[in-house]
Order: structure tokens, then C-alpha cells, then sequence
């Protein structure tokens, strides 16, 4: 299309160009073609469709073909394209946020560019996965910001809708794939509160104990796993419970993307319970035998780690087996191989992915003006540069030179690299059999725009580099750069102001016709802010608009090129040549332009509108990512302030308009407002105001009256304050605001005020009179009334026949201005009414009025109950007289009829000639009860005026009797604990309140207690109670409440009891009467026992009250050392117990420690008393020996022994047997006693004579007693030899304190371990000590029954342990010459738990060893000595050796070129030399082969082509002459000791 856009906006955010006309998308047969770079085409004039697309399909290049394979490169059309489409994305670009494309074949300049460069903040913004899975399956193709591609008609707007980000994230997939399908299902909620622990920080707890258990599992494998024989049920038991539980807990938490179904659940407890018994309980397992060479590998690796640590590894590690099966001789005893090849021809390609590049102008540093001089020997300038690869196959490059043509110019010119060292160089492939041969990308730093090709490449020696033929040339053009401005043409109507900071502010567009005139219309679509593009056309921008929090994306594209107006001013000038000038215009499409667009927006919605320029992308698909920190929260969904603008970012404030009117109370109030001179009302009004905006404001309004108009202007600061003083009458009217930024809009409503008219009232009067009557009785006033209802007039009330009498002032109300009402006073004279005030509405404080009436009354007779001066009772007795007073007004005498009703019967009754005003009708007594209504009808003065008198009545309940009262006494009275109050229940019915009399019998004063019974319905019976004040028997006296009632003579008496208190004692039969000492009082004891005794005493207790007791005594304990035995204060310990009992009781004592025990009963509580009663004040008061609280117990202390055990020279062994008891039970350990003899020093395996000798020398035992046992005292002592039954031995008689144990030969005769232990011991009195259980005795050892022994003394002889070498271990060689790595082995003898002590490099260690063959390895050179073997059970039970001394030889080493990897390239037909260096001792003897430097051989490595070996070889040197091409290298070497590799 031809023309510019039109200035119709779209939507709120439509997009004009400036200055550039729009362009329609190409259309394909396959839907939108990418853009693709061909020959330059120019905008015509006319449009026309696109040319159809080639059959043939165009050349390629290999990075073509590659995209073409994978799908990447899409409907490819027209001449052969100079650049590819892009390849994967970097990890630069996405740590940037931005996926940057390279650039891409072009097409027509009206092509749509290819979505290849979107913003990873926005596709990763939590708005596009929210609407990630928006669209269906049948959406069409995407364009860059993921709006429909769609053919337009010519003249189409280039505006466009911004889409959501969510489409902006699928235009990374491919076009026209189908969407994401909607996810509806929840998410599981864990069975944790996320208010607890948020789900993240379960996962990683849960994730922690994972890590922790397969940790611990590991460690207990490769444990395990080290000796393959070993099998652990315990390890098996353990991880099935533990794994079993972790996948219960992972089913009960239910943490989200952790949790597990029940099935799943039971299926991976199966599974863990499957590989458990392959880990820990099958020895012979496919897991073990997997599992055991990777566990053994880590262990040892970990193993060796440790030991390399300072002086603290060796000690840590020490001798371990992972050590010696692990070890491992280093590779450096064969170092070295030397290489010997030909190179082929290098080449060099520069660009090899054909891809474009571009320069900032602003991050492209300047060269320095030193760095010509330099940049020979430094190399090229490298700051912040772009760089074209140039892909080198070869040998290292000396120089390089490239070709460059500026875009303006067009003149070709030459340059060369020669420092290529400092240039940035990435290797891809090395090849090892090559020498300095490899493939590298070296870095070409530029810093100018134009064309750049590859010219020459030379090595070191001056061989030049083939380049690629007919390779396409590289063009770098200008990067694209953006920025924001603001408009210098605003509208003035929008209020522009740009702030301090760079932003800016307007008033809020109003699109309404209901607008002040304050407010004129702008232009809606009128934009406030530039976009400036300048870079290679067509170019697009990304702008991203946040409207309130609101995220819209704007898309600026079709930015198309124009024709170049420099390449007509070149081609004028005669000094151009032909050929440059065809270069130039075959390049000058690529030189950069600036283009200016204008962001259309309405600003219909007040707010904050931020616009943020996020990228913008040239033709060549360069996308430049234009962020900016201090803003990229609030695009992301983030809390956060915006900064000082930027020329990336701008905001617009734009506030709302003010608006006014008049506030809704004031609406709703009733219209016109009134003003009042009264002073209730007010002669103002506050006319308040409904404002909007930003304070202050300025309010202008009109006040129209009588006089004319005039216009008033008032301020506001605050809303509160908004309110118009209005004084005078007329109608207000509102005309225009203005806030702090903006005027406003207007409500066209007015208000109006009026002022009020006083009231007035015109009074007339006629006299009234009645026909039965003589004279007037009153008057009948009528009011005329004017003024706002309702109406209120006060006048007062005189009458002259009392003038000294104060008058009555009276007011009438009335809602009508007409009103009449009639005034009749009851007493006669002459009456003066006066009207002194007036109200309404308007006037409620009232207007001064002067109107008098004056009346003569001849007043009618009136009577009313008298209820001032007399009683009128409601309630009476049958029986019982009523008199009714009644008050009489008029001319007496009076005569007065009144009628009596009662069950539907009236009886009229008349009274005369009554005197007096006050009277009293005497009614009699009633006959019957019920109730009766006395009713005054008429009432008759002394002039005969007769007057009928309504509602004048009273009713009276008459009753027949009184109440009735009774005792509810339980069987056998009311009984009540001491000290408590007691209450006793009674049955009342009639009318409460009633009033209660009764009197306790016996009581001499007489008194007549009362209580009233209240609150309960009237005429029902209600039981309640009436205090008791202390023990005896009530009997009723009397109840009444209106009337006298009755008595229950049944229920007239009740008596109340106190319960006697509970008692215990001790019972004295069976004790014996104490001495008294210690200045004490004599108190009962028990007959002492034994400790220990299996029968314990009891004592009797006596009880009294009612069962069960509750008892709490007291035990008190003297020790049998305590000196102050049964004194008070002294005791050891002291304890409360508490019991319950029943009849007949006892209680038990206690026998476990010996001494004196003595109990005392404290208190006692029974069924009725539930505190506890103490027994001090009672306890001789219920039975004779009721006083006995206090009784003792004396126990005996058991014999105690102990077994020791002493040097024959009577030196005490630190072994000994107790007899003692701790709390009742024996200590289960034993001492042991251990011997050590040579071997062959046995009573088995030694004559008679020898044994008897080594006996002298053994221990002897002893059965010590202590020294509170009275001898003579009796010991039993249990053996049990080191082989068959035990045997207990019974000592007798021993007289003293100490007794020696002789054991016979038979037992102790054998090496072995024997044992012996106390059973009990006994005293003169009886009292015996039970060490051992005597179902325990006899009992075989631990071996043979299964029973441990427990306690006493162990004696063991030990052989000494010996040593030798195994047969099969190089320790075993009579030279004792060892090498290296060899394991020296030795055969241990004795218990299978040794020490062992040795010598390495005059380093003593000592280590323990638990199996029968003692292993180490010699890893370094030097001498080791075996010195000493020990029972670790018996440490000084050694042995010691001089014979096992071995000299350790190191291995042998050869050295191939120094030891180094030689690569050496020679010609055809060039010998080379390869030298090898042995150490060691001679003679040597060693292979050497040549492999070929292709790898075919079945260990990766060349084939063997040759192999030699030398034998016998004194010298330490040796060379081989070659001119054959592979790799030599030594497999196998020996000196006189070693060699290597070991066979």
C-alpha cells in the first residue's frame, strides 16, 4: 500500500509510524514466509503479489542442511540466501533473558521477520504460565508476538493488538502445533499445614532424610560387603523397618510431587525388603556380587584419602585390609612414549556457520591512539569487540590476512594479524597422532561496519593455508539501537508536565459530552511518547506498556528501507568510479537509518502508565535486549518503585479529573432549605460538597437572588471541609473545580434556599352546657392557624373563685390549621384562659401571643377510688370485712351507686345523703370465695346534676384458706457431719411468699425460729428447706401468708444428728512393751526378724465409724549404724504412706533394710468423713488401747562375705565377689583373674612335678566377712571347673572373720577359664544371706546350658601366642628379600584376639588383629620387623621374635624420552632416536613395542607392530634407532629383586 497509516487508533494502544510507510506480510503457499536476505528491492509504487516460488530447490550450505534435517528452516524460497537461519540457543543468550538469533535468509523488504527473538522475562513472567495453556488446538500460525498471521487487504491499519505473553511463549514451539491441554487436576494438600512448613521447605526436609537414609545405607553395605563371608540379620531387620517406615511416612504426609499411593506404597516396601535380603542376609547373591568390587572401590579410595592426611591419617587408617587389597603400584615406573608421524596440508575457513554480526557503536570500545604501534606485537584491540570465527584444520597459523569493504565507500581493502597468539582461540579437536595438529576457531576482533572475507593464512614455516572456495562473505552491520522521547507537540489541554526525575504527568482524557467547560475534548488518540529505531531496515521493536499493574506488549514493526538518497549523490560525483560504484549500491542496503513512531494511547483510565522498550531487532535478526534493573520488577508481577526514567523506559502519570456536586444527604433532604430567625433553627445552611481528586481545591459557583448574580470562588484542603456557608436566599449553583493537577467535572444540579414566615393563630370561644345540668360547664375554643404544621399553642388556666391558687398551664397540639377542642374543669367559678405562645415548625422556640378567654363553670360531680388517702386491697380471707374508699368532687350532698359482679351476677346497691368527699363503701364479708368486681356507675350532687361514671371499678380475689406446711424428715432424721450446717427439707403449698414458724423442743428460752418460703407459683406445692442451728428436734409451729394456714400434724417434727468421727489404733496383742531408753516414752514393738525374711510381720488394726478407712501413717527408719537409734530428728529417712482398709485390718512392714522401723498413725477418714480426721484428739476416746498410734519393728542385719583373691604373697588381686545387695539385687558382673603360661606349662601337657611348681606361683581365695555377722558363720561356695558340672563347697565353722578357699586339683589343672562364686553364708543367730537364686545353683556353664554365670570370681590360663610365616606369602622366602606391593602374611597361634607389635623403617606400631592370619603391605622401601604378639584379653600374655626381619626393595623404573610424550614429526625416510633410563639394581631385563597410530587394537590402542626384549642389561641407559612411523613405548621391566608389572 502507498500513503501513511491513517491516525485512527486501535484499541488503546494504537501504533502509528512516522515518516514510514506500512507494509503488508508476505504471503506463501505455506503461510508466512521467514524474511531472507536476496537482492536489494525497493517499495513501489503499486502493489503486487509476490513472485511464486521456485521449483528448484536452491544450493546449501552444510549448516543449511543440518536445519533442514531438524525442522528448523521453514518454507525456503528464492535466490541462494548469503546467511542461515540460527542454529541452538546459547546459554549466554538465555542467562541474558533474550534468545538472540542470528541473522536469517531475507526475503522481500515487506516480509514479516521470523519470531525467533522473544524476552525469556517475559515468556518466564508468572502471567504466560497462567495463560500458557489459553490456546486451542487449532490456533493458527504465530508471528513474534504470537498474534494470528493473517492475509490484510490493501490499506490495512499496521496497528495491532498486543497479545499476552502466554502467546508470546508458544511461538518458541513450532507454528501451528497444538496448544498445552488444561491441567484441572488439584494439587494434593499435604497432611502438614503449609501455614507450618511451606511445601518447599518439606520437599527439602523430606529430600534431607532421603539423602541421610541411602547415605547410611551405603555405609552399611560397603561394611558388609568388604568381607564377602560376613551376613548380618540384624542389618536385614533393621532397613526393612526403616525403609518400611520411610514409605509409610511418605503415604501419611501426602507432600506434593513426593506423595505416593497406597499400592505404589506396598509395592516399593516389597521391593526395598527384596533388595535388603540380597544386600545384608544372601552371602552369595547377584547384588552382593555386584555390589562388593564398586563398595570395596569407594572404601578404599576413602581409605587412601584419609591416610594421605598429615601425621593424624596413618594414625586414623592404620592397618587396614582395604589398604592391602586395594593397593596398587603407581603408574610412574613406565613413563614415557615417543611418536613418530607425518602432517597432511592445513586449511582455513572464515565464518564456517554463515552467520551475521553486528557493532555497537557504544559498547565497541575506540581503539587507543598507541595501539597502531603496538598492535603488532599485542595483537589486535579486544575490548568489548565483535569477532568472526575462522576455523582452522591444521598446524598453528603464523599470520592472517582478511579483506575488508566499508559500506560507504566500497574500496576493498587489505589486512593482516601477525601476532595470532593474542588472538581468542577455541580448540575443538586435538589429534593425537598428529603433532601440533588440531582444529581451532581463532577469533577475528573487528570494530567497523562492511563486508570481510578471508585472504591469505600462513604457518610457521610459511606454508599457506587452503581456504574454502567460493565461501560467502561476511557482513557486519551496524547494531540496532531504540530509545524513548518524549513529544515537543503536545496537546495543551492534557496538562504535560515532565518532572525532575524524566517523567511525566497529564489530566485524564474525558471521552463524554457531560463535561464542564473547564474541560475541553483532546484528541483521544494524540500519543505522548517517540520511539527512535536506527539500525538495518525493515526493523521491529518490542515495547512492553504497564497500565496499572496491567502487562500489554506493543509491537513496532515494518520500519522498511528506503531509497538510499547516497547512493544518487555518489553517483553524481565524476571522481566515482563504474566498479565503485556498483559496490556501493550493491551494499548500501545494510547501512543503518532512523526511523521515529509514535506511541498512541487515549489515557481514557487515570493512573500509571509505564513504558518499557524491551528489544529491538533489525533485518539481519539482530536483537538487541534493552533492559533496565531498576524496572524489571514491576514487569515481572513484583512489588517495587519505579526509577528516574531512562531512554529505555518512561512513565506517564496520569491523574484522574476532580469532580463535583452537592453531597447525597444534602439530595435527600427536603427541598427548598429553609432559613429561620429562630433560634432552634438556623438562619444558615451548610450546603456540603461530594469532591473527588487531590487536594486542595478551588470551587466556583453562582448564587442567584433577587438582586441579581453573583459569582463566589472558595478553597478547599480537605474533604471534610468542603462545605458552602450559606447565609442569604437564592439558588446556588456550581460552575467549575480545579484540584491539584486538573479541572474537573461539574453535576448540573442547583440549590435552593428560601426564608420561612412566622406563624399566627386566631382564638374564638362559645360557652357549653348541659341539659341535666343548670349552667355553663365549659367552653369550646376554635384556632385558625398560619405558618408550617404541626402547631403548638400554651395557655394558662385560672380560676378567680381562688385567686391566690397557682394556675395550670396546658398545651394543645394540632397537625391541621384549623382546630377545636372543648375545656371542662370539674370545679365551679369563673375561669380566665389565657394563649401566651405559639409554635411551628419553622419556629419551635415558640412566638409571644396575647389572647384571653374568660368562663363561668357551674362544675358537674365527679367520684374515683381513693387510692391516695385509703388502702384497696386485692386479696382478702373469707370471711374477712371489705371496706372500698372512694374520693367525691362537686355540690354535696352526693348520693353514689355502685354495683357488685361475681360469677355472671350484678347486684346494685345506692348510697345517699353522703356528707363528706372522702367516703368509704362498706362492702361486709363475703359469703364465697372468688372473685368479685365493685364498679362505680353514677355519681348525683346536691343540685341533682346526675353524672354517669365510666371504667371506676376494682376486683377482689376472695380466698377460702390458708397455706399448708410440713416436714420432709428421712427414717431416722437428719444427719450432718461435725462442724457442718444442716438444713432441713420442708413441703409448703398456697400463695408465696409464705412465712414459716418452728421452734427446736427443749430449748428453754422459747424461741420461735422463721423462715419464708418465696419465688415459687402461686397455688402449687413446692419442697424447700429451713435452717437447723445445731443438733436436736424441730417441730413446725405455724405458716401463713395472706390468710393463717395449716400444720402437717404427721410431718410436724424432724430430728437432726451429728455423725460420730472415725478412729484407728494399733492392736496390742502379740507385742511386747519397750524398755523405754534413749529417755523415751515405752512404746509396743514387734518381735524382731531377719533381713530378708520371706515371711514380713504384720500388725492388727483397730477401726472405728464407717467402713472403708482411708489411713495415712508415718515410717520412720534408724540404720543398724545409726547411734541415735530411735531418737527423734535422727533418722535416715522418713515417709508418709497412705492405705485403705477394711474390718478386720493389718498392716505390713517392712524388711528390707536392716534396723529400726517405727509406725505412727496420723489421721483416718472414713465413709461419711472424707477429710482426713487427725487421731490425736480421739484416740482414747473409742476403745481402751485406742491410744496405741505408735509401735517399732526391729530387722536384723544378714551375715554380708565377700570372695577375694591375693598373690601367693598375699598381695590382693583388683578381683573380688561380693555378697552385698543393692536394692535387693546381685551384680551380675564378674572379676576375672588371668595367668599366663608359656606353652607346653600345663598340667596336660607337663609332668607332675612342673605343675606342682607352677602352682606355687598361682593366686590364692578368701571369703572375708564383715564384722556385724556374729560367728560362727557357714559359706557355700560354687566352681565350675573349665569343663563339666559345677561343684558347691559347704564351709563350716569359721570362727573368724577370714576363711581360705582350697580348691582341689581337679578343678583348676587344665588351660582354660574356670569360675567360683558365693551362694549364701549364714550366722550363729539363724540369719542367712541368699547370694545366689537356688534355682540358679548347679546349673552347668554358659556353654553347655545356655545360662550365663553370674557374679564372682573367673580365673583363665592363658597360653602365649606365636607367630609364623604363611606358607603362601612372600614372608615366607628364606632371603627375607621383599619388593613393593607384596603382602606379608603370617600365621597366628592362641586366642582369637591378638596385639600385635612391629617395626617398619624404625617406626614401632602396634595394632590389633582378630583373625588368625595377620597380613601387611610393603608400600614403601626399607625394613620390617615382627617383634611381639599379645592376648589382646590378656595383654601381658606375649610372645617375642628376632627372626622375622625383612629388607624391602623398591620397584624398578624406566623413563621413555625423559619420561615425557614425545611427538616427533619427520619426513620420508629420517631416522629418529628414542632414549630410555632405568633405575634400579642390575642386571634389567625389559620389553619394547611399536604400535601403529591408528587405534585398532583391542585395548583402544594402536596394533602392535613390532615387540622386542632385552635381557641382561648392566647399563641404566639404552637407545633405539628408528625410522618406522607409530608409538614406542616399554610394557615390562625387571632388576635383580622386582619387577613390573607384577605377574
Amino acid at each position: 500500500m502507498q500513503g501513511q497509516q491513517p491516525g485512527k487508533p486501535v484499541g488503546a494502544h494504537g501504533l502509528t509510524p512516522v515518516g514510514t510507510p506500512s507494509r503488508t506480510p508476505r504471503q506463501t503457499s505455506k503461510g508466512n514466509a521467514p524474511p531472507r536476505f536476496s537482492a536489494p528491492q525497493f517499495p513501489k509504487t503499486e502493489g503486487r503479489a509476490p513472485p511464486a516460488p521456485s521449483n528448484e530447490p536452491p544450493p546449501s550450505t552444510f549448516a543449511e542442511r543440518v536445519y533442514q534435517s531438524t525442522g528448523r528452516l521453514r518454507g525456503k524460497t528464492g535466490a541462494q540466501p548469503m546467511f542461515t537461519t540460527p542454529g541452538p540457543l546459547s546459554r549466554q543468550d538465555i542467562s541474558n533473558g533474550t534468545i538472540r538469533s542470528p541473522l536469517v535468509s531475507a526475503g522481500t523488504p515487506g516480509s514479516r521477520l521470523d519470531s525467533s527473538s522473544l524476552d525469556l522475562n517475559e515468556i518466564l513472567s508468572p502471567a504466560s504460565r497462567l495463560n500458557r495453556l489459553s490456546k486451542p488446538d487449532n490456533s493458527p500460525s504465530l508471528s513474534l508476538f504470537g498474534s494470528p498471521v493473517r492475509g490484510q487487504e490493501s490499506g490495512a491499519s499496521l496497528e495491532k493488538k498486543a497479545p499476552s505473553p502466554a502467546d508470546a511463549k508458544l511461538n518458541l514451539r513450532s507454528n501451528g502445533t497444538a496448544g498445552s491441554r488444561d491441567k484441572d487436576n488439584k494439587a494434593p494438600s499435604s497432611a502438614i499445614p503449609s501455614t507450618v512448613v511451606d511445601l518447599p521447605s518439606q520437599r527439602l526436609y523430606a529430600l534431607a532424610v532421603l539423602i541421610f537414609l541411602l547415605a547410611w545405607k551405603t555405609y552399611d553395605t560397603i561394611d558388609l560387603s568388604v568381607d564377602s563371608e560376613r551376613t548380618s540379620l540384624y542389618l536385614f531387620l533393621k532397613w526393612c523397618l526403616i525403609d518400611a517406615g520411610l514409605w509409610y511416612a511418605c503415604y501419611c504426609l501426602r507432600i506434593p510431587k513426593m506423595s505416593i499411593a497406597a499400592r505404589k506404597m506396598q509395592l516399593l516396601i516389597a521391593l526395598s525388603a527384596f533388595v535388603n535380603l540380597n544386600l545384608f542376609f544372601l552371602s552369595s547373591s547377584i547384588f552382593m556380587l555386584a555390589v562388593k568390587p564398586l563398595a570395596v572401590s569407594v572404601a578404599s579410595t576413602c581409605v587412601r584419602a584419609i591416610k594421605q592426611i598429615p601425621l593424624v591419617g596413618p594414625r586414623l587408617v592404620g592397618d587396614s585390609d582395604l589398604l592391602i587389597d586395594s593397593f596398587e603400584l603407581d603408574h610412574e615406573h613406565i613413563l614415557g612414549r615417543h611418536t613418530i608421524h607425518i602432517l597432511p596440508h592445513s586449511l582455513a575457513h572464515m565464518n564456517p556457520d554463515s552467520k551475521a554480526y553486528c557493532i555497537d557503536s557504544k559498547t565497541s570500545g575506540a581503539e587507543p591512539w598507541y595501539w597502531s604501534y603496538v598492535s603488532e606485537i599485542i595483537g589486535p584491540y579486544r575490548e568489548k569487540q565483535t569477532k568472526i570465527p575462522l576455523l582452522i584444520n591444521g598446524t598453528r597459523p603464523q599470520s592472517i590476512t582478511y579483506a575488508y569493504t566499508p559500506f560507504e565507500t566500497g574500496q576493498r581493502q587489505i589486512r593482516t594479524i601477525k601476532n595470532v597468539g593474542a588472538m581468542q582461540i577455541e580448540t575443538t579437536t586435538i589429534y593425537p597422532t598428529l603433532t601440533n595438529w588440531a582444529m581451532a576457531t581463532y577469533y577475528l576482533p573487528i570494530s567497523e561496519v562492511g563486508v570481510y572475507e578471508i585472504h591469505s593464512v600462513k604457518d610457521a614455516k610459511g606454508l599457506e593455508f587452503r581456504t574454502a572456495t567460493h565461501a560467502p562473505k561476511t557482513v557486519v552491520v551496524s547494531c540496532p539501537k531504540a530509545r524513548l522521547q518524549w513529544r515537543s507537540d503536545t496537546n495543551p489541554d492534557d496538562s504535560f508536565v515532565v518532572g525532575g526525575d524524566g517523567h511525566a504527568s497529564i489530566c485524564q482524557r474525558v471521552d463524554t459530552d457531560d463535561v464542564s467547560n473547564a474541560v475541553s475534548r483532546t484528541g483521544l488518540s494524540d500519543g505522548l511518547i517517540e520511539a527512535v529505531v536506527e539500525g538495518y531496515e525493515p526493523m521491529e521493536m518490542t515495547i512492553v506498556r504497564l497500565v496499572n499493574g496491567h502487562r500489554e506488549v506493543i509491537g513496532l514493526d515494518g520500519i522498511h528501507p528506503r531509497t538510499t538518497e547516497e547512493v544518487l549523490k555518489v553517483s553524481d560525483d565524476p571522481t566515482t568510479k563504474k566498479e565503485q560504484l556498483e559496490e556501493i549500491r550493491k551494499w548500501s542496503r545494510f547501512r543503518s537509518r532512523k526511523s521515529t513512531y509514535v506511541i498512541n494511547d487515549t489515557f481514557l483510565r487515570p493512573g500509571e502508565y509505564v513504558y518499557k522498550l524491551e528489544s529491538v531487532r533489525d533485518s539481519a535478526n539482530h536483537t538487541v535486549a534493552l533492559s533496565d534493573s531498576n524496572s524489571a520488577g514491576i514487569f515481572n508481577n513484583k512489588k517495587g518503585k519505579v526509577g528516574k526514567a531512562t531512554s529505555y523506559m518512561a512513565r506517564i502519570q496520569v491523574h484522574r479529573r476532580p469532580s463535583i456536586g452537592w453531597s447525597t444527604s444534602l439530595l435527600q433532604s427536603e427541598l427548598p432549605l429553609r432559613l429561620s430567625d429562630d433560634r432552634q433553627r438556623s438562619s444558615s445552611h451548610k450546603l456540603s460538597l461530594n469532591l473527588s481528586g487531590q487536594a486542595p481545591w478551588t470551587v466556583e459557583y453562582l448564587v442567584i437572588d433577587n438582586a441579581g448574580t453573583t459569582r463566589e470562588t472558595q478553597k478547599f484542603t480537605s474533604l471534610k471541609d468542603a462545605v458552602i456557608e450559606a447565609t442569604r436566599a437564592g439558588v446556588y449553583q456550581l460552575v467549575s473545580v480545579n484540584d491539584q493537577h486538573c479541572s474537573g467535572l461539574v453535576e448540573r444540579t442547583n440549590m435552593t434556599l428560601v426564608h420561612t414566615q412566622k406563624p399566627a393563630v386566631n382564638v374564638t370561644s362559645v360557652p357549653l352546657t348541659a341539659h341535666e345540668c343548670v349552667g355553663e360547664i365549659g367552653a369550646q375554643v376554635d384556632f385558625e392557624l398560619s405558618g408550617r404544621p404541626p402547631f403548638a399553642v400554651h395557655y394558662r388556666e385560672f380560676n378567680l373563685r381562688f385567686p391566690n391558687s397557682r394556675p395550670i398551664t396546658r398545651v394543645v397540639r394540632s397537625q391541621q390549621r384549623r382546630h377545636s377542642f372543648k375545656i371542662t374543669p370539674e370545679l365551679a367559678g369563673t375561669y380566665r384562659f389565657e394563649f401566651f405562645q405559639l409554635e411551628d415548625d419553622n419556629y419551635p422556640s415558640g412566638l409571644p401571643i396575647s389572647t384571653t378567654i374568660e368562663q363561668s363553670v357551674h362544675a358537674q360531680p365527679s367520684a374515683k377510688l381513693d387510692t391516695v388517702g385509703g388502702y384497696i386491697p386485692r386479696k382478702i380471707c373469707l370471711g374477712q370485712v371489705l371496706e372500698l374508699p372512694v374520693r367525691l368532687k362537686g355540690q354535696g350532698p352526693w348520693e353514689l351507686t355502685y354495683n357488685v359482679v361475681h360469677e355472671n351476677r350484678r347486684t346494685s346497691n345506692t348510697i345517699k345523703d353522703i356528707a363528706k368527699e372522702s367516703y368509704a363503701i362498706d362492702l361486709g364479708a363475703f359469703e364465697a370465695p372468688g372473685d368479685y368486681t365493685v364498679e362505680i356507675v353514677q355519681v348525683k350532687d346536691g343540685n341533682s346534676c346526675a353524672r354517669d361514671l365510666l371504667d371506676v371499678s376494682t376486683t377482689v380475689t376472695v380466698r377460702e384458706g390458708g397455706p399448708q406446711v410440713g416436714f420432709q424428715c428421712p427414717d431416722g432424721g437428719i444427719r450432718v457431719l461435725d462442724g457442718e450446717q444442716a438444713r432441713i427439707p420442708v413441703r409448703v403449698s398456697g400463695e408465696f411468699p409464705v412465712e414459716i414458724k418452728y421452734r427446736k423442743i427443749g430449748d428453754t428460752t422459747g424461741h420461735v425460729y422463721k423462715a419464708e418460703v418465696s419465688y415459687g407459683p402461686q397455688g402449687v406445692t413446692k419442697e424447700d428447706t429451713v435452717l437447723a442451728y445445731g443438733p436436736g428436734e424441730y417441730e413446725l409451729v405455724s405458716a401463713s401468708d395472706i390468710c393463717t394456714g395449716t400444720v402437717d400434724p404427721l410431718n410436724a417434727r424432724c430430728p437432726v444428728r451429728v455423725e460420730a468421727k472415725p478412729s484407728a489404733w494399733f492392736m496390742t496383742d502379740g507385742l511386747t512393751l519397750g524398755d523405754g531408753t534413749n529417755n523415751q516414752d515405752r512404746i509396743w514393738r514387734l518381735a524382731e526378724v531377719c533381713e530378708g525374711s520371706s515371711s514380713p510381720a504384720v500388725f492388727e488394726l483397730g477401726l472405728s465409724g464407717s467402713g472403708p478407712w482411708k489411713i495415712e501413717y508415718s515410717v520412720q527408719y534408724w540404720s543398724a549404724s545409726n547411734v541415735h537409734s530411735g531418737v527423734p530428728g535422727y533418722e535416715d529417712r522418713s515417709k508418709m504412706h497412705t492405705s485403705v482398709a477394711l474390718q478386720p485390718s493389718t498392716l505390713k512392714t517392712e524388711c528390707c533394710d536392716p534396723g529400726l522401723y517405727r509406725y505412727t498413725l496420723r489421721g483416718v477418714s472414713d465413709e461419711r468423713y472424707q477429710r482426713l480426721q487427725p487421731l490425736a484428739a480421739i484416740r482414747k476416746t473409742i476403745a481402751p488401747d485406742a491410744g496405741v498410734t505408735v509401735v517399732e519393728h526391729q530387722v536384723t542385719r544378714s551375715p554380708r562375705a565377700m570372695l577375694r583373691a591375693y598373690l601367693p604373697d598375699g598381695t590382693p588381686l583388683n578381683a573380688a565377689s561380693s555378697s552385698s545387695r543393692s536394692h535387693g539385687l546381685f551384680s551380675s558382673k564378674q572379676a576375672t583373674v588371668k595367668h599366663c603360661l608359656a606353652p607346653g606349662q600345663s598340667k596336660v601337657e607337663s609332668d607332675a612335678q612342673t605343675w606342682a611348681r607352677v602352682r606355687d606361683h598361682l593366686p590364692e581365695f578368701r571369703v572375708e566377712f564383715e564384722k556385724d555377722g556374729k560367728p560362727p558363720f557357714q559359706a557355700w561356695v560354687e566352681v565350675f571347673p573349665a569343663s563339666g558340672p559345677s561343684e558347691v563347697m559347704h564351709i563350716d565353722n569359721i570362727d573368724g572373720y577370714s576363711q581360705e578357699v582350697v580348691l582341689p586339683d581337679s578343678v583348676a589343672s587344665h588351660i582354660g577359664r574356670y569360675h567360683m562364686r558365693l551362694v549364701k553364708t549364714r550366722d550363729t543367730r539363724g540369719c542367712e544371706h541368699q547370694i545366689v537364686d537356688p534355682s540358679e545353683v548347679g546349673l552347668g556353664r554358659a556353654d553347655e546350658d545356655g545360662k550365663a554365670i553370674a557374679g564372682g570370681i573367673e580365673i583363665e590360663y592363658i597360653e602365649a601366642p606365636s607367630a609364623r610365616p604363611a606358607s603362601a606369602s612372600p614372608a615366607a622366602n628364606p632371603s627375607r628379600d621383599v619388593c613393593v606391593g607384596d603382602i606379608l602374611a603370617f600365621d597366628l597361634r592362641g586366642l582369637n584376639s591378638w596385639n600385635v607389635e612391629y617395626t617398619y623403617n624404625n617406626m614401632h606400631r602396634a595394632i590389633s588383629a582378630n583373625k588368625r592370619l595377620f597380613r601387611r603391605i610393603a608400600d614403601v622401601p626399607g625394613n620390617f620387623t615382627l617383634t611381639r604378639v599379645c592376648h589382646r584379653s590378656a595383654n601381658d600374655c606375649c610372645s617375642e621374635f628376632d627372626d622375622l626381619s625383612y629388607a624391602v626393595h623398591d620397584i624398578p623404573r624406566v623413563r621413555v624420552s625423559g619420561g615425557k610424550d614425545v611427538y616427533q614429526d619427520i619426513l620420508e625416510g629420517d631416522t629418529g632416536n628414542i632414549r630410555l633410563d632405568l633405575a634400579g639394581t642390575p642386571p634389567f631385563t625389559f620389553t619394547w613395542q611399536r604400535r601403529s597410530l591408528e587405534h585398532g587394537g583391542h585395548d583402544g590402542k594402536g596394533k602392535v607392530l613390532e615387540s622386542h626384549t632385552v635381557k641382561d642389561l648392566n647399563d641404566h641407559a639404552y637407545t633405539i634407532n628408528t625410522s618406522s612411523e607409530g608409538t614406542f613405548e616399554v610394557t615390562f621391566v625387571q632388576d635383580r629383586y622386582c619387577q613390573y608389572p607384577k605377574s
